[in-house]
């Protein structure tokens, strides 16, 4: 497997890459003894990912094996690429060399790694040099920090690895109903995050969203459809107006085929219509809000390290509200709420949660009811504003501070929202029923 194969898949992310026009990235160097032999395994081991807009990319590193994990690409439609470690070297400038070979093929590859972290969390690879012999890579040129590349050439460049595997949350550049109509007919799509309802016919379930080609990859969910894939691709997104085109593959082979036109840069070959939004439509911009949504961090105004910050956290099934803050051990979690949301009104930006787990600061209110209010959710749910109420204004919610939260759903939808010239001033000790600016992590 070429590692032409991995740029068409890096293709789909639409990489900003540029090749190298230095003589320090000649692929082989001079001979000179400015490298040594530290080890016949892998530098770090685990699973890593390079996180980007379009689509996170897996690698998995063990002591004697490096994969591309092309499989774990959503919509790649392709298998991994494995490599066999041989050796690894470490130049003057202490930066690594692991000398591999394809488990497939005679392709030999040298991979570098710099700036690993002491904990092994992140670091920065190099993948681009492919060679014909383990001499041959065993002597490449080390890639300068900054080299240039370009994706013509077949290069990538240097690639922040962080370990685990990266989940991005989906969401979509439209929510809602979107309508088309013409002689006496019409037609429309219902998008959500999850689920895309077609004329109210059938429901296809969102598999992944390419940010930079707006296709999405679907898969039918109700019965009449479960074997069908498609993809949609959206353009000319302009105020309450989109183009919408869509294929669906319905053959023994329609999840390879609709993971291939899915990861292709080029347009669907499909006839795109312009559908209208339908402002009568149930669904809004909360739709968008999934994530760990962080408040501007409060630094220390001596050391200007890290002091506190609030945290909203919107992710299913482990919702939370956190104080996190250095207080002499670490700047981690000190007091939290865990949370299930069980009332929600959109219009109104209002979400009611039960508290179902309280620590810290926070302690005793276990199956009370926080009021929260949100507002500028941007497009793409990337940012919002959030807002605890309390009955009295109060500018915390500890546990000491009383009855200032519900005690029932309903008491909790009487509260009423800050007014909007009430803002957090980036104030540790005053946080509730002040507008907090929040970016999603």
């Amino acid at each position: 497997m070429k590692i032409k194969k991995v740029l068409s898949l890096f293709a789909i992310s639409a990489f900003l890459l540029t090749s190298c026009s230095s003589d320090d990235n000649s692929p082989i160097r001079p001979e000179q003894k400015d490298q040594s032999e530290v080890s016949k395994e892998s530098p770090v081991v685990g699973e890593y990912s390079f996180n980007h807009a379009g689509n996170p990319i897996p690698f998995v590193f063990e002591k004697n094996v490096i994969t591309m994990k092309m499989s774990g690409m959503a919509g790649s439609g392709q298998g991994d690429d494995v490599y066999n470690v041989i050796t690894t070297y470490k130049n003057s400038e202490g930066v690594l060399k692991t000398v591999a070979k394809n488990k497939e093929t005679s392709e030999y590859k040298a991979f570098f790694f710099r700036d690993i972290k002491d904990d092994k969390s992140e670091f920065m690879f190099n993948m681009d040099l492919t060679a014909k012999s383990e001499i041959e890579a065993i002597k490449s040129a080390y890639p300068a920090k900054d080299i240039i590349v370009e994706h013509n050439k077949g290069q990538f460049g240097w690639l922040k690895l962080t370990k685990g595997a990266i989940v991005e949350p989906i969401a979509l550049p439209v929510n809602g109903k979107y309508v088309f109509s013409q002689s006496g007919h019409t037609y429309y799509y219902n998008f959500t995050n999850e689920v895309v309802n077609f004329n109210g016919a059938y429901d296809m379930t969102v598999l992944a969203h390419n940010k930079n080609t707006n296709k999405i990859l679907l898969q039918g969910k109700d019965e009449s459809v479960k074997n069908n894939y498609y993809v949609i691709q959206l353009k000319n997104i302009v105020d309450d107006k989109v183009a919408i085109a869509r294929l669906t593959f319905s053959t023994a082979t329609a999840k390879a085929d609709a993971e291939k036109e899915f990861a292709s840069q080029e347009e669907i070959k499909a006839s795109f219509t312009t559908y209208t939004k339908d402002n009568g439509t149930t669904n809004s911009a909360f739709a968008n809000l999934k994530g760990t949504y962080g408040s501007t961090v409060i630094l220390d105004p001596v050391t200007k390290l890290p002091l506190a910050q609030y945290v909203f956290k919107l992710v299913d099934n482990a919702e939370a509200f956190l104080f996190k803050a250095d207080m002499g051990q670490g700047f981690g979690d000190q007091a939290s709420f865990k949370l299930k949301t069980v009332a929600t009104d959109e219009k109104a930006g209002q979400i009611i949660y039960e508290v179902t787990g309280s620590t810290g600061y926070y302690s005793g209110r276990t199956g009370q009811f926080l009021t929260v209010y949100v507002k500028d959710i941007a497009k793409d749910g990337s940012k919002a504003t959030f807002a605890i109420a309390t009955k009295d204004g109060g500018n915390s919610v500890a546990g000491s501070k009383g009855d200032i939260v519900g005690k029932t759903i309903e008491e909790a939808k009487a509260i009423k929202a800050p007014e909007s010239d009430k803002v957090w001033k980036l104030d540790m000790m005053k946080y509730a029923h002040l507008w907090i600016s929040t970016t999603r992590e």
